[in-house]
C-alpha cells in the first residue's frame, strides 16, 4: 500500500498558506488515492522537542519525560521510514524553515536508519522516495535579488538530498504579503497542487 506523509510545520493554523496548500493536495489525493495511506503530522499544533543532552540522552534514560520524547522521535521516523512520497510544508520564517520543522528533522536524520556512513562517505538510505515541498514567503525570493536570501528551498534540498530524496518536486506561494501578487501565486499554488 503507498504511504502518504503530509508534514505542516506553519504555527499560523487555519492563516497559515502551507496548510491551505497542503489541505488541497491531501483532500484532493484522498480521493485520487483512495487506496493509499494518509498520514498527517502538524508539528505547528503538535511539535517534538528541540535536541538538547536530555534528548540526545532519551534513549538511555530511565526518566519517563525522556522516554516519551524518544518514543515521540522514534514514532516520526518509522512514520517518514514507512512513507513512499513525503510532502512538507515549510513556511519561510526570518530566512528559514520554522523550528519546529528544524526539530523533527533532527529527530529524523538518523545514522543507520536515513543514513550511513561508508567508504566514499556519507550515503542516503531513503533513494526512491519522492517529495514535494510546499513554499510560502511574504517576499518573492525565487528570482531576482532576494533569491540570495533564501535558505529554505536549498537548505531542503540539501537534507533531503543527504538522507537519498532527491525526486524533489516544488510548489511556490510567495509574495504574500505583496498584495494582489501574492493572492495570485497562491491561487496558483493551489491549482498546482490539484492538478498533481
Amino acid at each position: 500500500m503507498t504511504t502518504i506523509l503530509y508534514v505542516k510545520s506553519s504555527i499560523l493554523g487555519e492563516h497559515s498558506a502551507t496548510n491551505a496548500i497542503v489541505d488541497a493536495l491531501h483532500a484532493h489525493w484522498a480521493q485520487k488515492h483512495a487506496g493509499a495511506s494518509h498520514v498527517v503530522r502538524n508539528l505547528g499544533t503538535e511539535g517534538l522537542p528541540h535536541l538538547d543532552m536530555g534528548t540526545l540522552g532519551a534513549m538511555r534514560s530511565e526518566s519517563a519525560e525522556q522516554q516519551a520524547t524518544a518514543a515521540a522521535g522514534q514514532k516520526a521516523l518509522q512514520e517518514l521510514l514507512s512513507a513512499d512520497t513525503l510532502v512538507l510544508a515549510a513556511p519561510m520564517y526570518n530566512f528559514g524553515i520554522p523550528s519546529g520543522l528544524k526539530a523533527w528533522l533532527d529527530h529524523v536524520i538518523h545514522p543507520g536508519k536515513t543514513f550511513q556512513y561508508g567508504a566514499n562517505g556519507p550515503e542516503g538510505l531513503l533513494k526512491g522516495k519522492k517529495a514535494i515541498l510546499v513554499l510560502a514567503t511574504g517576499g518573492a525570493y525565487s528570482e531576482g535579488p532576494a533569491k540570495a536570501m533564501d535558505f529554505v528551498e536549498p537548505y531542503l534540498r540539501t537534507v533531503l538530498g543527504f538522507i537519498g530524496i532527491t525526486d524533489i518536486t516544488v510548489v511556490r506561494a510567495e509574495a504574500l504579503a505583496m498584495g494582489d501578487a501574492g493572492a495570485a501565486s497562491k491561487a496558483k499554488a493551489l491549482e498546482t497542487v490539484r492538478a498533481l
